[in-house]
Protein backbone atom coordinates (compact mmCIF):
# COMPACT_ATOMS: atom_id res chain seq x y z
CA UNK A 1 0.00 0.00 0.00
CA UNK A 2 2.92 2.53 0.65
CA UNK A 3 4.51 1.66 -2.22
CA UNK A 4 0.74 2.31 -4.31
CA UNK A 5 0.65 5.72 -2.38
CA UNK A 6 4.37 6.29 -3.19
CA UNK A 7 3.54 6.06 -6.91
CA UNK A 8 0.21 7.98 -6.98
CA UNK A 9 2.33 10.81 -5.41
CA UNK A 10 5.10 10.56 -8.02
CA UNK A 11 2.36 11.34 -10.78
CA UNK A 12 0.66 14.02 -9.06
CA UNK A 13 3.61 15.69 -8.70
CA UNK A 14 4.38 14.81 -12.40
CA UNK A 15 1.00 15.75 -13.61
CA UNK A 16 1.42 19.32 -11.31
CA UNK A 17 4.91 19.90 -12.99
CA UNK A 18 3.56 19.00 -16.56
CA UNK A 19 0.68 21.14 -15.91
CA UNK A 20 2.82 24.13 -14.43
CA UNK A 21 5.22 23.40 -17.66
CA UNK A 22 2.23 23.62 -20.42
CA UNK A 23 0.50 26.56 -18.43
CA UNK A 24 0.78 30.03 -20.74
CA UNK A 25 2.99 32.63 -20.25
CA UNK A 26 0.71 35.59 -18.83
CA UNK A 27 0.96 38.48 -21.38
CA UNK A 28 0.24 42.19 -20.69
CA UNK A 29 0.38 43.64 -23.84
CA UNK A 30 1.00 43.39 -27.69
CA UNK A 31 1.46 45.92 -29.73
CA UNK A 32 3.14 47.35 -32.96
CA UNK A 33 2.15 47.51 -37.12
CA UNK A 34 5.48 45.75 -39.45
CA UNK A 35 6.87 44.57 -36.65
CA UNK A 36 5.33 43.26 -33.11
CA UNK A 37 5.99 44.10 -29.52
CA UNK A 38 4.58 41.68 -26.51
CA UNK A 39 4.95 42.37 -22.82
CA UNK A 40 4.62 39.44 -20.46
CA UNK A 41 3.77 39.67 -17.10
CA UNK A 42 7.54 38.86 -15.52
CA UNK A 43 9.06 41.77 -17.20
CA UNK A 44 10.23 39.94 -20.14
CA UNK A 45 9.57 41.38 -23.51
CA UNK A 46 9.85 39.34 -27.06
CA UNK A 47 8.89 40.18 -30.62
CA UNK A 48 8.53 39.02 -34.17
CA UNK A 49 7.63 40.60 -37.42
CA UNK A 50 10.02 43.27 -39.48
CA UNK A 51 13.43 43.00 -37.97
CA UNK A 52 15.27 44.80 -40.77
CA UNK A 53 16.39 48.17 -38.71
CA UNK A 54 17.28 46.02 -35.11
CA UNK A 55 14.02 46.99 -34.08
CA UNK A 56 13.76 43.22 -32.78
CA UNK A 57 17.58 43.22 -31.60
CA UNK A 58 20.32 41.73 -33.29
CA UNK A 59 19.59 40.66 -37.11
CA UNK A 60 22.74 38.34 -37.29
CA UNK A 61 21.25 36.56 -33.80
CA UNK A 62 17.42 36.57 -35.94
CA UNK A 63 16.11 33.40 -37.61
CA UNK A 64 14.54 35.56 -40.85
CA UNK A 65 13.44 35.52 -44.26
CA UNK A 66 14.33 38.39 -46.45
CA UNK A 67 13.77 40.70 -43.37
CA UNK A 68 10.66 38.70 -41.58
CA UNK A 69 11.03 36.33 -38.79
CA UNK A 70 10.36 33.33 -38.94
CA UNK A 71 10.42 32.36 -34.90
CA UNK A 72 9.52 34.35 -32.32
CA UNK A 73 12.58 35.76 -30.80
CA UNK A 74 12.73 37.11 -26.90
CA UNK A 75 15.03 40.44 -26.35
CA UNK A 76 17.45 41.22 -23.90
CA UNK A 77 16.93 43.92 -21.63
CA UNK A 78 18.98 44.85 -18.78
CA UNK A 79 16.22 44.72 -16.04
CA UNK A 80 11.85 44.21 -15.87
CA UNK A 81 9.97 46.02 -18.54
CA UNK A 82 6.33 47.22 -17.29
CA UNK A 83 5.54 49.25 -20.64
CA UNK A 84 5.85 48.90 -24.56
CA UNK A 85 5.91 50.74 -27.70
CA UNK A 86 6.09 50.26 -31.39
CA UNK A 87 6.94 53.32 -33.94
CA UNK A 88 7.69 51.98 -37.61
CA UNK A 89 11.08 50.84 -37.58
CA UNK A 90 12.10 51.63 -33.84
CA UNK A 91 11.27 49.32 -30.47
CA UNK A 92 10.58 51.07 -27.38
CA UNK A 93 10.71 49.53 -23.64
CA UNK A 94 9.98 51.06 -20.13
CA UNK A 95 12.05 49.54 -17.16
CA UNK A 96 10.60 49.59 -13.63
CA UNK A 97 13.30 51.45 -13.14
CA UNK A 98 11.95 54.26 -15.02
CA UNK A 99 14.39 54.27 -17.74
CA UNK A 100 13.05 54.22 -21.41
CA UNK A 101 15.08 52.19 -24.01
CA UNK A 102 15.17 52.25 -27.89
CA UNK A 103 16.67 50.46 -30.58
CA UNK A 104 16.18 50.04 -34.14
CA UNK A 105 16.42 53.19 -36.72
CA UNK A 106 17.53 56.36 -35.70
CA UNK A 107 18.02 58.63 -38.75
CA UNK A 108 14.71 60.95 -37.43
CA UNK A 109 16.04 61.26 -33.68
CA UNK A 110 13.65 58.20 -32.91
CA UNK A 111 16.21 56.94 -30.20
CA UNK A 112 16.29 60.09 -28.44
CA UNK A 113 19.66 60.34 -27.81
CA UNK A 114 20.29 63.96 -28.93
CA UNK A 115 23.12 62.46 -31.41
CA UNK A 116 21.88 63.91 -34.77
CA UNK A 117 22.71 60.98 -37.97
CA UNK A 118 22.34 58.27 -35.40
CA UNK A 119 21.05 55.52 -38.36
CA UNK A 120 20.22 53.57 -35.42
CA UNK A 121 21.00 50.74 -32.93
CA UNK A 122 20.21 47.05 -32.96
CA UNK A 123 20.83 47.33 -29.03
CA UNK A 124 18.81 49.08 -26.52
CA UNK A 125 19.91 52.48 -25.78
CA UNK A 126 18.67 55.02 -22.91
CA UNK A 127 16.79 57.98 -24.29
CA UNK A 128 18.08 60.76 -23.01
CA UNK A 129 16.37 63.56 -20.69
CA UNK A 130 13.33 61.63 -19.20
CA UNK A 131 12.57 60.82 -15.73
CA UNK A 132 9.10 59.91 -13.68
CA UNK A 133 7.32 58.36 -17.15
CA UNK A 134 4.57 56.00 -16.67
CA UNK A 135 3.35 54.78 -19.64
CA UNK A 136 5.12 55.11 -23.53
CA UNK A 137 3.61 55.27 -27.05
CA UNK A 138 5.11 55.32 -30.26
CA UNK A 139 3.20 55.82 -33.65
CA UNK A 140 5.85 56.08 -37.27
CA UNK A 141 8.79 58.15 -36.61
CA UNK A 142 7.99 59.98 -33.18
CA UNK A 143 7.76 58.84 -29.53
CA UNK A 144 5.71 59.80 -26.32
CA UNK A 145 6.10 59.57 -22.58
CA UNK A 146 3.35 60.81 -20.12
CA UNK A 147 5.17 61.84 -17.29
CA UNK A 148 3.75 60.65 -13.70
CA UNK A 149 2.69 64.42 -13.34
CA UNK A 150 0.53 63.63 -16.31
CA UNK A 151 2.29 65.81 -18.76
CA UNK A 152 4.26 64.67 -21.95
CA UNK A 153 7.33 64.49 -23.37
CA UNK A 154 7.90 63.78 -27.25
CA UNK A 155 10.84 62.93 -29.92
CA UNK A 156 11.78 61.76 -33.11
CA UNK A 157 10.46 63.52 -36.77
CA UNK A 158 8.12 66.44 -36.01
CA UNK A 159 6.54 65.74 -39.81
CA UNK A 160 2.85 66.71 -39.47
CA UNK A 161 3.59 68.57 -36.35
CA UNK A 162 4.38 65.48 -35.07
CA UNK A 163 6.36 66.60 -31.48
CA UNK A 164 3.53 69.11 -30.59
CA UNK A 165 6.11 71.79 -29.37
CA UNK A 166 4.95 74.45 -32.22
CA UNK A 167 7.92 73.72 -34.71
CA UNK A 168 6.78 73.09 -38.18
CA UNK A 169 7.72 74.12 -41.79
CA UNK A 170 5.02 74.18 -43.96
CA UNK A 171 7.09 75.18 -47.03
CA UNK A 172 7.17 73.28 -49.77
CA UNK A 173 10.40 71.58 -50.07
CA UNK A 174 11.60 71.83 -46.57
CA UNK A 175 12.30 69.71 -44.06
CA UNK A 176 11.65 70.30 -39.94
CA UNK A 177 14.62 69.40 -37.65
CA UNK A 178 13.76 66.19 -35.69
CA UNK A 179 13.75 66.54 -31.92
CA UNK A 180 16.63 64.88 -31.23
CA UNK A 181 16.10 64.56 -27.57
CA UNK A 182 12.52 64.34 -25.75
CA UNK A 183 11.15 68.17 -25.48
CA UNK A 184 8.13 68.55 -23.17
CA UNK A 185 4.85 69.35 -24.83
CA UNK A 186 3.35 72.83 -23.92
CA UNK A 187 0.43 73.77 -21.90
CA UNK A 188 -0.78 70.17 -21.77
CA UNK A 189 -1.41 68.34 -18.21
CA UNK A 190 -3.45 65.29 -16.84
CA UNK A 191 -3.04 63.14 -20.02
CA UNK A 192 -3.50 59.53 -18.99
CA UNK A 193 -3.79 57.86 -22.27
CA UNK A 194 -2.25 58.46 -25.93
CA UNK A 195 -2.60 56.73 -29.17
CA UNK A 196 -0.88 57.99 -32.03
CA UNK A 197 -1.26 56.64 -36.21
CA UNK A 198 1.62 57.96 -38.44
CA UNK A 199 0.32 61.44 -38.68
CA UNK A 200 -2.05 62.17 -35.80
CA UNK A 201 -2.26 61.99 -31.76
CA UNK A 202 -4.85 61.55 -29.81
CA UNK A 203 -4.38 62.47 -25.81
CA UNK A 204 -7.00 61.40 -22.92
CA UNK A 205 -7.25 63.82 -20.18
CA UNK A 206 -8.18 62.55 -16.38
CA UNK A 207 -11.37 65.09 -16.88
CA UNK A 208 -12.70 62.49 -19.64
CA UNK A 209 -11.85 65.46 -22.77
CA UNK A 210 -9.68 64.47 -25.63
CA UNK A 211 -7.10 66.88 -27.66
CA UNK A 212 -5.96 66.17 -30.70
CA UNK A 213 -2.83 67.22 -33.15
CA UNK A 214 -0.77 66.17 -36.46
CA UNK A 215 -1.99 66.39 -40.18
CA UNK A 216 -5.03 67.85 -39.98
CA UNK A 217 -8.88 66.40 -41.73
CA UNK A 218 -11.45 65.29 -40.31
CA UNK A 219 -9.57 62.27 -37.97
CA UNK A 220 -8.34 65.57 -35.99
CA UNK A 221 -12.17 66.33 -34.73
CA UNK A 222 -11.99 69.87 -35.62
CA UNK A 223 -13.23 71.80 -39.11
CA UNK A 224 -10.12 72.22 -40.85
CA UNK A 225 -8.63 71.61 -44.27
CA UNK A 226 -7.19 68.56 -45.40
CA UNK A 227 -3.72 68.58 -44.90
CA UNK A 228 -3.03 71.64 -42.94
CA UNK A 229 -0.22 70.73 -40.38
CA UNK A 230 -1.70 71.37 -36.31
CA UNK A 231 1.49 71.84 -34.30
CA UNK A 232 0.42 72.06 -30.75
CA UNK A 233 -2.52 69.88 -29.18
CA UNK A 234 -6.23 71.57 -28.99
CA UNK A 235 -9.68 70.13 -27.51
CA UNK A 236 -11.68 68.71 -29.52
CA UNK A 237 -15.18 70.25 -28.93
CA UNK A 238 -18.29 68.38 -27.73
CA UNK A 239 -16.38 65.01 -26.80
CA UNK A 240 -16.28 64.37 -23.00
CA UNK A 241 -17.06 61.23 -20.59
CA UNK A 242 -14.22 59.53 -22.28
CA UNK A 243 -12.83 56.24 -21.05
CA UNK A 244 -9.92 55.72 -24.08
CA UNK A 245 -8.59 56.79 -27.24
CA UNK A 246 -8.18 54.83 -30.16
CA UNK A 247 -6.54 56.32 -33.29
CA UNK A 248 -5.95 54.54 -37.26
CA UNK A 249 -4.19 56.10 -40.32
CA UNK A 250 -7.49 58.08 -41.39
CA UNK A 251 -9.81 57.68 -38.60
CA UNK A 252 -10.25 58.32 -34.86
CA UNK A 253 -12.23 56.42 -32.26
CA UNK A 254 -13.27 57.08 -28.23
CA UNK A 255 -14.91 55.07 -25.78
CA UNK A 256 -16.92 56.78 -23.96
CA UNK A 257 -17.61 55.48 -19.80
CA UNK A 258 -20.91 54.79 -20.79
CA UNK A 259 -19.79 51.80 -22.83
CA UNK A 260 -20.58 53.25 -25.77
CA UNK A 261 -18.16 54.11 -28.77
CA UNK A 262 -17.36 56.70 -30.75
CA UNK A 263 -15.78 57.56 -33.93
CA UNK A 264 -14.69 60.34 -36.64
CA UNK A 265 -12.81 60.79 -39.34
CA UNK A 266 -12.69 58.92 -42.33
CA UNK A 267 -15.08 55.99 -43.69
CA UNK A 268 -13.10 54.53 -46.14
CA UNK A 269 -12.88 51.03 -44.38
CA UNK A 270 -16.59 50.90 -42.98
CA UNK A 271 -14.72 52.53 -39.90
CA UNK A 272 -17.98 53.84 -38.91
CA UNK A 273 -19.27 50.76 -38.48
CA UNK A 274 -22.89 51.88 -39.80
CA UNK A 275 -23.03 49.27 -42.69
CA UNK A 276 -21.16 52.21 -45.32
CA UNK A 277 -18.24 52.11 -46.65
CA UNK A 278 -17.42 55.52 -48.87
CA UNK A 279 -14.34 56.84 -49.85
CA UNK A 280 -15.34 60.39 -49.62
CA UNK A 281 -17.51 59.98 -46.47
CA UNK A 282 -15.70 62.24 -43.48
CA UNK A 283 -16.78 63.86 -40.46
CA UNK A 284 -15.48 65.79 -37.80
CA UNK A 285 -18.04 65.58 -35.04
CA UNK A 286 -18.13 62.07 -33.75
CA UNK A 287 -20.49 59.44 -34.53
CA UNK A 288 -21.78 56.62 -32.07
CA UNK A 289 -20.96 53.16 -33.17
CA UNK A 290 -24.47 51.34 -33.79
CA UNK A 291 -25.13 48.27 -31.42
CA UNK A 292 -22.19 48.43 -29.63
CA UNK A 293 -22.98 48.81 -25.78
CA UNK A 294 -21.47 47.63 -22.42
CA UNK A 295 -17.57 47.95 -24.25
CA UNK A 296 -14.67 48.07 -21.66
CA UNK A 297 -11.97 48.22 -24.04
CA UNK A 298 -10.94 49.55 -27.28
CA UNK A 299 -8.31 48.32 -29.63
CA UNK A 300 -7.67 49.42 -33.34
CA UNK A 301 -4.87 48.65 -36.29
CA UNK A 302 -3.45 51.51 -37.62
CA UNK A 303 -2.60 50.10 -41.05
CA UNK A 304 -5.06 47.70 -40.64
CA UNK A 305 -8.11 50.31 -40.39
CA UNK A 306 -10.25 47.71 -38.34
CA UNK A 307 -11.58 48.33 -34.43
CA UNK A 308 -12.09 45.82 -31.78
CA UNK A 309 -14.30 46.28 -28.85
CA UNK A 310 -14.06 44.13 -25.87
CA UNK A 311 -17.70 44.07 -24.07
CA UNK A 312 -18.13 43.30 -20.22
CA UNK A 313 -19.49 40.22 -20.72
CA UNK A 314 -15.94 39.13 -22.59
CA UNK A 315 -17.40 38.78 -26.27
CA UNK A 316 -15.73 40.95 -28.54
CA UNK A 317 -16.96 43.27 -31.33
CA UNK A 318 -15.27 44.21 -35.03
CA UNK A 319 -15.72 46.07 -37.43
CA UNK A 320 -13.96 47.94 -40.36
CA UNK A 321 -11.36 46.67 -43.17
CA UNK A 322 -11.55 42.75 -42.93
CA UNK A 323 -8.86 41.80 -46.23
CA UNK A 324 -7.14 39.20 -43.89
CA UNK A 325 -9.82 38.30 -42.05
CA UNK A 326 -8.82 40.78 -38.90
CA UNK A 327 -12.45 41.34 -37.80
CA UNK A 328 -12.22 37.40 -36.73
CA UNK A 329 -15.96 36.48 -37.57
CA UNK A 330 -15.15 34.49 -41.10
CA UNK A 331 -15.30 37.31 -43.38
CA UNK A 332 -12.04 38.25 -45.51
CA UNK A 333 -11.73 39.99 -48.74
CA UNK A 334 -14.19 42.88 -47.91
CA UNK A 335 -15.07 45.48 -45.10
CA UNK A 336 -17.23 44.62 -41.93
CA UNK A 337 -19.74 47.04 -42.77
CA UNK A 338 -21.33 46.94 -39.35
CA UNK A 339 -19.95 45.42 -35.77
CA UNK A 340 -20.13 41.66 -35.53
CA UNK A 341 -19.33 39.00 -32.89
CA UNK A 342 -16.02 37.46 -33.07
CA UNK A 343 -16.23 33.66 -32.54
CA UNK A 344 -14.07 34.32 -29.35
CA UNK A 345 -15.36 34.35 -26.03
CA UNK A 346 -14.18 34.62 -22.13
CA UNK A 347 -11.54 37.49 -23.26
CA UNK A 348 -10.27 39.97 -20.65
CA UNK A 349 -8.44 42.30 -22.98
CA UNK A 350 -7.88 42.67 -26.70
CA UNK A 351 -5.06 44.35 -28.96
CA UNK A 352 -4.52 45.24 -32.80
CA UNK A 353 -2.18 45.83 -35.21
CA UNK A 354 -1.03 46.10 -38.59
CA UNK A 355 -3.65 43.63 -40.06
CA UNK A 356 -3.88 41.63 -36.91
CA UNK A 357 -6.24 40.92 -33.94
CA UNK A 358 -5.07 39.62 -30.39
CA UNK A 359 -7.29 38.24 -27.47
CA UNK A 360 -6.30 37.21 -24.13
CA UNK A 361 -8.71 34.76 -22.44
CA UNK A 362 -9.71 34.64 -18.79
CA UNK A 363 -7.39 31.45 -18.58
CA UNK A 364 -4.23 33.46 -19.82
CA UNK A 365 -4.67 32.13 -23.48
CA UNK A 366 -3.49 33.99 -26.44
CA UNK A 367 -5.41 34.16 -29.50
CA UNK A 368 -4.93 35.61 -32.92
CA UNK A 369 -6.56 36.45 -36.16
CA UNK A 370 -6.08 38.20 -39.31
CA UNK A 371 -3.11 38.27 -42.08
CA UNK A 372 -0.89 35.37 -42.45
CA UNK A 373 2.79 34.08 -44.26
CA UNK A 374 3.99 30.98 -45.16
CA UNK A 375 7.39 32.70 -44.18
CA UNK A 376 6.62 34.42 -41.03
CA UNK A 377 5.77 33.65 -37.57
CA UNK A 378 2.95 33.11 -35.81
CA UNK A 379 0.53 32.98 -38.79
CA UNK A 380 1.39 30.91 -41.96
CA UNK A 381 -1.73 31.69 -43.65
CA UNK A 382 -4.48 34.28 -43.23
CA UNK A 383 -7.08 33.22 -40.16
CA UNK A 384 -10.23 34.71 -40.46
CA UNK A 385 -11.17 32.67 -37.16
CA UNK A 386 -8.84 32.75 -34.33
CA UNK A 387 -6.43 30.59 -33.12
CA UNK A 388 -4.17 29.87 -30.27
CA UNK A 389 -0.82 31.87 -30.21
CA UNK A 390 1.50 29.36 -28.24
CA UNK A 391 4.19 31.77 -26.94
CA UNK A 392 7.76 30.22 -26.51
CA UNK A 393 9.01 29.16 -22.90
CA UNK A 394 11.34 31.16 -21.51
Amino acid sequence: MKRIASCLAVQLLLATGLARAQAPRAVIKITGELHKLVLFADGTVGGWGDMRDGQLGPRATLPNYRGHMTAFAPIALPGKAIDIAAGSRTSYVLLENGKVLAFGFGMNGELGRGEQGLAGSEVPLEVNGLAEVAQITAAGMTAYAIHKDGTVSAWGSRGSGMVADGVYNNRMGESTPAAQVPVRIPNVSGIVQLSASSSHVLALTSTGKVLSWGSAGARLGRTLAEGVRVALPEEIPGLDNVASVAATSVASGALKKDGTVWVWGSNQQAEFGNGQREDNERTWKPVRVPGVQNAKALANGLIGRHFLALLKDGTVRSWGNSDWGQAGNGLTGQEQATPAAAKISGVKAVFAGGNQSFAVKQDGSVWVWGSGDRREWPLSNNAPLPVALNFPAR
